[in-house]
């Protein structure tokens, strides 16, 4: 009998911080004169930030440039070229302004923050901790910095490594949104379900829920861990309350589908095997919906038990 598997994409690491990274920067810049205050003339700089806050991103693009050409932000125009292009998908592109930060100045904490997270996209994992670990030098309590150096360790097999810097983030978390939180505390559930741990990656996901109350990958996931455990009605409820939130997410029919078969309602497993069928066809995943119409033949030839 097949078993659930987590919903574990790598996800594109760091987007949830990007917005909380920009607040940081927009610096309203003011003088005292006589009885009343004057507003400083704008920066090239300054007005890209803006723009890249109302996510204008080809104006920020163009600031951000005529920043750069004056050599005086110290390598900060650059990398917010990084930051633009990471918020655009664009990675490499990202990489390649990060290293122009850096020839500005090697020590530049954000480009390398930024760089980490590009090359993570990239998938050039040892490459995106050698960076991150750059930006913990300067900032040693930066948790989405030990949160991307994480996902960066898990995705090259380090479980131990994910789990240590996970807590590490968790450690100074001060600060971190409610979604991040929940970010966090799945690809902790995640980690400890790869170490066998499955006590603590149940945890972990309870955690993720307790942020989130609509987080869809925690509650799949700890149906997940649930299934694995035995706990196969509280499997059930997990998948129902993903369908609640996402009508549409195929992979959960087809876990539910099979928790439903364990149970022995063989009417509601092939209604859940049709829908996965269904939802995996609409989304041109013709392979995985061959997948679920594999099973529910299965299940249709197999014997009625009875008693």
């Amino acid at each position: 009998m097949s078993r659930p598997t987590f919903w574990h994409k790598r996800k594109k690491a760091g987007r949830p911080l990007l917005g909380q990274l920009l607040g940081l920067c927009l610096i309203a810049m003011m003088w005292s004169g006589g009885d009343k205050a004057i507003a400083a003339p704008v920066s090239p700089l300054q007005r890209g930030v803006e723009a890249l806050q109302q996510q204008h991103y080809e104006a920020a693009m163009q600031q951000f440039a005529v920043a750069a050409e004056s050599e005086q932000t110290g390598g900060d125009a650059q990398s917010y070229q990084c930051l633009t292009y990471l918020m655009l998908n664009q990675p490499q592109l990202a990489t390649e302004r990060c290293a122009a930060a850096l020839q500005v100045d090697a020590q530049h904490p954000q480009a390398w923050f930024y760089q980490g997270l590009a090359q993570y996209r990239l998938g050039q994992f040892e490459a995106a901790i050698a960076a991150l670990s750059h930006h913990l030098d300067a900032h040693p309590t930066d948790p989405r910095a030990y949160y991307n150096s994480g996902l960066a360790r898990f995705a090259q097999g380090d479980v131990g490594g994910a789990i240590a810097h996970y807590q590490q983030a968790l450690a100074y978390a001060g600060d971190l949104t409610a979604l991040e939180m929940s970010n966090l505390y799945n690809d902790l559930g995640i980690a400890y379900w790869a170490a066998d741990s499955l006590s603590a990656a149940k945890f972990a996901l309870d955690q993720a829920v307790v942020m989130d109350a609509n987080d869809t990958r925690a509650y799949f996931n700890r149906g997940c861990i649930c299934h694995h455990l035995g706990h196969y009605r509280a499997a059930l409820q997990n998948f129902e309350q993903v369908l609640a939130l996402d009508p549409h997410h195929a992979e959960t029919y087809l876990n539910r589908g099979l928790v439903q078969q364990q149970l022995g309602d063989r009417q509601a497993a092939q209604q859940d095997y049709q829908m996965a069928a269904e939802q995996f066809r609409q989304q041109g995943d013709l392979h995985s919906a061959q997948n679920a119409k594999l099973r529910l033949q299965q299940l249709q030839k197999s014997p009625v038990t009875v008693g």
